[in-house]
């Protein structure tokens, strides 16, 4: 009775532990489980075509030879993902056999689903998140949908976006940016989170060498689009990189409980773009320049009037794995809640960081794992109805504020780790 009342004490311990790194081989047992469950989700769960088809005849004709964006389309439409995306599914084409053999496609998801959870537990295990939040990543019923059932390119980008983060948790700096370029050359919607990479790298690294970050990125763009660049420029800007696409209020998963006319106006649009900037803003001052120990003006400053050299090596120090994480899926959190519109292949979007931002609020698992449930419900009903709709909303607007709760949380309770930014950047 004592050994179990002492096993039962170390394993708690374990599973709330968020002081230090949770042990590494906490994760190939669950690498293991979700395996064999993905596998029987491809044996026994019909494949649903959706984008795939569409996505197939588009690069079809890219391979053909055709650079226009304005020209290359498929079933669903004209093509409207940067040259990434292009990239990627030209590698699919040909090897599913020119797109037809459903099943390898399905396979190559399963270990790209794979790869993403590997990646993500490491950022979980970097943040010294607690190993009792590690399990939700892998019952989400709508994510194993999105990545096996429906091969959408968001978990591409995702996939790319969380090697960004494990790299710059890892203080890999320059590698970190061009896997965060990648993934908006695969899809624009890590987008949402440049605010929070312009916060972490000001701060790691100082004003110059973030700026060389910065142009890193933007030559990784204009490599990975040059083919297209060199031949109908303006067609690529537009069609890649669309920021006025009119969504349809059937699809929508998030405004279900808006009426169409509202969702359709000007008025709805623009006043979710001004409260995403004013959240953003509220971010920044709250959370993002902690690391400074400066108030808004003074982390300002670091751009006008940079540090000297040892003010900015401890400002360095304090960008932690904790902080870096934290940043950037607050920065994603912010940009769904206000995103004019979500579709379900967008939960790819939110899914992998859910966990850990229910965690940062502080209220504990009788306060995480019903509201991940919810959200999970919700994200699962199809059509979405007025109910679902506003719990999807409901559950992303808690996340804001116990993020906001939860700062305290950003406080890294081990030793600071020794700066590599100048061998590493």
């Amino acid at each position: 009775m004592v050994l179990w009342r002492k096993f039962l004490r170390s394993t708690c311990v374990l599973a709330f532990n968020s002081r230090s790194k949770c042990p590494a081989w906490i994760i190939p047992p669950l690498l293991l489980f979700d395996a064999l469950f993905s596998i029987a989700v491809v044996m026994k769960v019909p494949y649903t075509e959706i984008d795939w088809q569409a996505y197939m005849e588009q690069v079809t004709q890219y391979i053909g030879g055709e650079r226009d964006y304005a020209v290359i389309k498929g079933a669903t439409g004209p093509l409207v993902y940067p040259a990434g995306h292009v990239y990627i599914y030209s590698i699919l084409y040909q090897l599913t056999d020119k797109g037809t053999n459903i099943l390898r496609a399905q396979w190559i998801f399963v270990g790209l689903y794979l790869a993403t959870l590997h990646v993500v537990l490491m950022c979980y295990r970097e943040a010294r998140a607690p190993p009792y939040i590690f399990p939700m990543l892998l019952f989400s019923r709508r994510l194993h949908s999105i990545y096996i059932l429906r091969l959408f390119n968001d978990p591409f980008s995702v996939f790319f976006l969380f090697v960004a983060v494990l790299s710059w948790q890892k203080r890999k700096w320059t590698l970190g940016s061009i896997s965060y370029s990648i993934s908006v050359g695969v899809k624009m919607n890590t987008l949402l989170v440049l605010p929070a990479v312009g916060a972490i790298l000001l701060q790691a690294v100082g004003r110059d060498k973030a700026l060389r970050q910065a142009m890193i990125m933007a030559q990784v763009q204009v490599l990975l689009a040059t083919p297209f660049l060199l031949e109908y420029p303006k067609s690529y800007a537009t069609g890649a990189f669309e920021f006025t696409r009119q969504f349809l209020h059937k699809w929508t998963v998030n405004w279900r409980f808006v009426s169409e006319e509202t969702f359709l106006s000007k008025n709805f649009s623009v006043g979710l773009l001004v409260i995403h900037a004013l959240l953003l803003l509220l971010l920044l001052t709250v959370q993002w320049i902690l690391p400074s120990h400066r108030n808004f003006s003074g982390f300002i400053s670091l751009i006008l009037s940079p540090p000297t050299d040892s003010e900015m090596h401890q400002i360095s120090i304090r960008v932690t794995p904790r902080y870096v994480l934290c940043s950037i899926l607050s920065a994603n959190t912010i940009g769904m809640l206000c995103a004019r519109s979500l579709h379900y292949q967008f939960y790819s979007w939110l899914a992998w960081g859910s966990p850990y931002v229910l965690w940062q609020s502080g209220l504990g698992p009788l306060w995480v794992i019903p509201v991940w449930a919810t959200q999970e419900w919700a994200w699962n009903v199809f059509p979405s109805t007025n109910t679902s709709s506003g719990i999807v909303v409901g559950v992303l607007l808690l996340s804001m504020v116990g993020l906001l709760c939860g700062v305290k949380l950003l406080e890294e309770p081990i030793a600071e780790p020794r700066v590599q930014s100048e061998k590493r950047s």
